[in-house]
């Protein structure tokens, strides 16, 4: 193929549904094939640093779809807990993707 390396192959797309706690209903989790038991998770969704205002992008991976999400999910967590506000959260501390990405 000359100067391609790898392709990737998009999996699926998932809504993630939150439990009421965020401002929002969902978020949209695409999983993309990478090749030798390798799967990547993104979400269209992002927390902002609470210090540096800026986006916290993250993505998941596993060697399974299902465990990429999870690790996923389970990241964001994290971080939504590590930088919410002591007044809440509200829509300005999220920052979403570009619809073409998703």
């Amino acid at each position: 193929m000359g100067i391609i390396s790898r392709v990737e192959r998009v999996v699926g797309y998932f809504d993630a549904w939150f439990d009421g706690s965020l401002p929002y209903a969902k978020m949209r989790v695409k999983v993309i094939d990478r090749g030798s038991n390798d799967f990547l998770a993104v979400a269209n969704l992002s927390i902002r640093n609470c210090q540096s205002g800026d986006p916290e992008y993250i993505s998941g991976i596993a060697s399974q779809v299902e465990g990429a999400i999870q690790d996923l999910l389970s990241r964001f967590s994290i971080l939504v807990r590590e930088n919410a506000p002591s007044t809440g959260l509200d829509e300005s501390n999220f920052e979403w993707s570009s619809p073409d990405e998703f």
